[in-house]
């Protein structure tokens, strides 16, 4: 996906999330997620993967937990509350699949994050939206710059303390203690701010420097849209508008309320899941692809 136009992307993730959000079908909440899934471990690997993944997984938890605790509708009571409250089989069943959807949702945000990259924002919003695509540059850009100089000062600061012995320590008598780690925290924050701060005189410095919010200036871009865009684009329209027709018929009709259920599967309802599969298993079937290519090309050179 990274190689695609950004109004590729673009279009593709919003497509995605939108229908991700609106989707409720437990189809439908089950090939978003597993999409999801497979393309954040593609993207990030195993390793870097699984360090989101476990904070959305206790999200996914508690999102399940919190609904039946506090919605009640449902007409199939499993058992009452301390707080004379009914237990129904209905908000469970609408608990886990929000949990879902915000499971996949927040995956898709964290691919959407790698990439639509701040010169993609500022390629599509631009010349439309100046100052907003600025600022959403910069802040996307900002947050791993800082997430990065922030590791770099802690590993500066380990690396300071080897061999340190209890006199070298500013808390005479505490050797990594909570004092000690309290007074080290706040340091390598006051280091963080003023490298932000320094960084931000240095671009605006550039900005102006370049001309930037000068009339007439243009920019310059390597983006082009090529076939391969034009190929990819309108088989994504061409499932999104199946899928809207799909829905307004009624084939991924669901109910979680007063009753769990929704339209018996039929020969319709089924190619509506297997497109909708393709679609959101697409950013997966591009990536493979890429690779494959990449090989290829490696072993003929």
């Amino acid at each position: 996906m990274n190689r695609l136009h950004p109004v590729v992307n673009f279009i593709y993730f919003a497509v995605v999330l939108g229908c991700s959000m609106m989707l409720m079908h437990p189809v439908c909440l089950a090939i978003s997620f597993v999409a999801a899934f497979c393309y954040t471990i593609q993207m990030f690997g195993y390793r870097n993967a699984r360090k989101g993944l476990g904070g959305m997984a206790g999200v996914m938890v508690v999102a399940a937990i919190l609904n039946p605790a506090f919605s009640h509708q449902g007409v199939t009571t499993i058992c009452y509350l301390p707080g004379g409250n009914a237990l129904t089989l209905e908000s469970i069943c609408y608990g886990i699949a929000a949990a879902f959807m915000l499971g996949a949702t927040l995956m898709w945000f964290r691919c959407i994050s790698e990439i639509l990259t701040a010169d993609k924002i500022v390629y599509l919003f631009g010349k439309v939206f100046p100052v907003l695509s600025m600022i959403l540059s910069m802040v996307l850009g900002f947050i791993p710059k800082m997430q990065r100089k922030l590791k770099e000062i802690r590993c500066t600061e380990s690396v300071r303390e080897k061999g340190w012995t209890q006199e070298d320590y500013p808390e005479k008598g505490w050797i990594r203690t909570e004092i000690h780690l309290v007074h080290r925290g706040i340091q390598n924050v006051s280091l963080l701010i003023t490298w932000a701060l320094q960084d931000s005189v240095d671009m605006a410095d550039s900005m102006k420097g370049r001309g930037y919010g000068l009339p007439g200036r243009t920019a310059y871009t390597t983006f082009r849209f090529t076939k391969w865009d034009r190929m990819v684009l309108s088989g994504i329209l061409v499932m999104f508008v199946y899928i809207v027709i799909g829905g307004l018929q009624g084939g991924l009709e669901w109910e979680y309320y007063p009753v769990t259920g929704g339209r018996g599967m039929n020969l319709y309802s089924v190619s509506l899941y297997v497109v909708y599969g393709l679609m959101c298993f697409l950013p997966v079937g591009i990536e493979l692809r890429e690779r494959l290519t990449y090989s290829q090309g490696r072993v003929r050179a």
